[in-house]
């Protein structure tokens, strides 16, 4: 970006700011309209742009790898990953030499007389950020009680310092808490998002689902060239041939976003900005280590491990595109997007405002005592109704995490249900006879070996059992939450339909204060929203993958699965190695006369056995999972309830303050209202010049979008 340009963009933002925030007299002339949240978000950019920063969003659904991709590009673990939102408050990364300071910005506070006091800035270490700031099962239940963490309500964000290359000459990367359809999302989401320079969009191996199609389709409009698509998780899909038709199939989602004005698809660009990845093969051989789930640690990884794993993630095409965008004239035009989005964002705003407050004094001469009674019948009703919503907001939680909780209890039992018509498919499938105990017993008994080979060799051996009965249970599970995802979808829909019935309420009264004020009805009904189905698929994903989500993911789930059977079996053994290996020898030889005399007893009471201790192992860890589980919801149905009833509360504060003006205003002698309309329609078309005088100063050319007038 060329200094000069720069500084013509940093003009236009805080001239715009000055005409839209708190009146003031410059010169001749009285400016200001009193929209002081779209006056600081002017100087914030400017801000940025003068301090050369530039954010890249990454964004996308729950265990999508937004985290593991960010860390896989700084190399290391900067980022904790979880299924459970780790840090309660949204955190920076940016470039530093002191990565173990980490700075605690605490939110802006609004004065009575509308200024705004900057927040302090606290400075921590990076173990002190994680152990304070770290979301846990007691904040989860503080939260669903009392509506806030009292330790995380004022603070703002967080920055984190990395002293990589990639994030020098202003890079800030941040990750959000996870964004699912433009109804849903959360405010401080929606906001970091309308901040970006560049987004990088995130899927799992599943693709992206219904309600990421809708945002950006909705949002990603007009070939923007500066939001980057990722099929992460690609390790997961079996095949090359799978793998390039998942990633046709996110070619084809996206190509709306690749549309050229005469409708074609800028398809050169499009492969330029949509990669399938694998974001944890690329961190480990980063990182030189990998996560060893039997000894749940890192361990080492050689030089070929480490060329081998960066290989089969194929992340360095995507990294090479990212690269090459911040370093060329493509990053000057996404900056500069930006800077107009917010000049054009503020002015329409002020359009708005500037209209509505005219409709008002043109309707009120003088306003009636019984009109001021009205409306402050109207203000308390609102007060009450959002009340009612937040109630209607946590039942719903509470009804969500117990509906949940009851089907995945119950689809774990129904393993149990069917179990000996399963036996007989399960032999079947199953081949385990003399040559498989033999086996057993001689990896057993070779002292040769120490404990650890020997066990690594039984684990080798039981792997085909142990996988068939993983399978099994997890294919019944699937059956079971499929069969009765009705259940869960009914609780959706009622749950929803209780919020919305508020929601809708609080806009209607917002409606008729609008009408009271103005003597005029305002246009549009306020519609029922589908955000609840979100919010759940976000949490847990879709019914079948609930229980697989409480484990962490399909992966997760499937490894969880094949330990708890193998450490079933391993047990069972163990009973059998009385005298050493030769006890599976002689199991052996009994289970072949059973065989030949058309029995399978024993292997029947292996299979059942290691049902029995899979499926007690899955009980003894869901009490964890589901804590997590109802956290992410507590977490995710309370930002919504923030955002939604938030703003309805600020809405009620703006139009309490609104009809004090009003009534000051028209009781007021000297008030003209002629006089405030030369004066509002005088400052709109200041913005207006200023928009197109910047644009033509930036690009050279003239802006040919019609600007919206009164």
């Amino acid at each position: 970006m060329s200094k000069d340009k720069n500084t013509r963009l940093v003009t236009a933002l805080n001239t715009m700011a000055d005409l839209a925030g708190q009146r003031q007299v410059i010169g001749n002339n009285e400016i200001g309209l009193g929209m002081i949240l779209q006056s600081y978000r002017c100087r914030e950019e400017a801000q940025m742009v003068t301090d050369g920063l530039f954010r890249i969003v990454v964004m996308g659904t729950f265990t999508s790898g937004k985290s593991t991709l960010i860390n896989a590009l700084l190399g290391s673990r900067v980022l904790p990953e979880s299924a459970l939102p780790s840090t309660a408050i949204l955190t920076f990364v940016q470039f530093g030499c002191e990565e173990d300071d980490v700075e605690i910005h605490y939110k802006d506070i609004v004065n009575e007389d509308g200024s705004i006091t900057q927040g302090r800035i606290e400075h921590i270490s990076k173990d002190e950020f994680m152990q304070t700031y770290r979301y846990g099962i007691a904040d989860a239940e503080t939260l669903i009680s009392t509506g806030n963490v009292p330790r995380f309500k004022n603070v703002a964000y967080s920055i984190i310092r990395s002293s990589l290359p990639l994030m020098q000459n202003g890079v800030n990367i941040v990750d959000t808490p996870g964004l699912e359809d433009k109804e849903v999302a959360t405010e401080l989401a929606l906001d970091i998002a309308a901040k970006a320079q560049a987004i990088v969009y995130v899927c799992s191996e599943r693709g992206f689902a219904e309600a990421d199609r809708e945002y950006f389709n909705e949002n990603f409009k007009g070939n923007p060239g500066n939001v980057f698509f990722i099929l992460n998780k690609t390790d997961l899909i079996a095949s090359n041939v799978e793998r390039e038709q998942a990633l046709e199939r996110v070619r084809q989602d996206v190509k709306g976003c690749f549309t050229k004005a005469d409708g074609s698809v800028d398809e050169a660009l499009m492969y330029k900005r949509v990669f399938g990845l694998s974001s944890l093969l690329a961190l480990d051989a980063r990182r030189g280590m990998t996560f060893d789930e039997d000894l749940q640690k890192d361990v080492p990884l050689s030089q070929e491990k480490i060329e081998l794993k960066l290989q089969r993630s194929q992340f360095l095409p995507f990294e090479e595109a990212l690269l090459e965008f911040l370093s060329t004239d493509e990053r000057c035009v996404a900056q500069y997007g930006k800077v107009f989005r917010t000049l054009l964002g503020t002015y329409n705003d002020a359009v708005e405002k500037v209209r509505e407050d005219l409709g008002i004094y043109e309707h009120n001469a003088e306003m009636t005592a019984e009109q001021k009674a009205e409306c402050q019948r109207i203000i308390n009703e609102i007060e009450t109704g959002l009340e009612a919503t937040e109630t209607a907001f946590d039942n719903c939680t509470l009804k969500l995490q117990n509906t949940i909780a009851l089907l995945i209890r119950n689809a774990i039992d129904s393993v149990d249900s069917t179990w000996e018509v399963d036996l007989a498919i399960l032999h079947e499938k199953i081949r385990f006879g003399m040559k498989d105990y033999l086996s057993l017993a001689v990896s057993n008994i070779n002292l040769f070996k120490p404990k650890e080979k020997r066990m690594e060799e039984m684990k080798r051996l039981l792997q085909p059992f142990s996988q068939i009965i993983a399978d099994h249970i997890s294919e019944k599970i699937d059956h079971f939450m499929e069969t009765n995802k009705s259940v869960l979808q009914n609780a959706i829909g009622e749950a929803e339909q209780s919020v919305n019935t508020n929601l809708v309420n609080v806009a209607g009264l917002f409606s008729r204060l609008g009408e009271t004020l103005t003597e005029s009805p305002e246009m549009g009904k306020q519609e029922d929203q589908d955000w609840l189905q979100a919010v759940i698929s976000y949490c847990v994903g879709d019914a079948s993958a609930i229980v697989k989500n409480c484990a962490g993911g399909h992966t997760a789930w499937m490894e969880f699965i094949r330990k708890a059977v193998f450490n079933g079996v391993w047990q069972w053994m163990v009973i059998q190695i009385v005298t050493g290996g030769w006890g599976i020898i002689i199991c052996g030889l009994i289970e072949w006369l059973q065989i030949k005399n058309g029995k399978n007893e024993m292997v029947d009471r292996m299979l059942t056995d290691s049902k029995n201790a899979a499926l007690k192992e899955i009980h003894t860890k869901l009490d964890e999972r589901l804590h997590e589980m109802n956290a992410n919801i507590a977490i995710k149905v309370n930002e919504v309830k923030s955002a939604k009833c938030g703003e309805s509360r600020q809405r009620l504060t703006d139009e309490r303050l609104r009809l004090a003006e009003i009534e000051r205003n028209i009781n007021d002698n000297h008030f003209n209202a002629d006089h405030e309309r030369q004066r509002t329609t005088g400052i709109l078309t200041t913005m207006a010049s200023e928009i197109k005088c910047c644009y033509l100063d930036v690009f050279g050319i003239p802006y040919a979008e019609e600007l919206a007038t009164l």
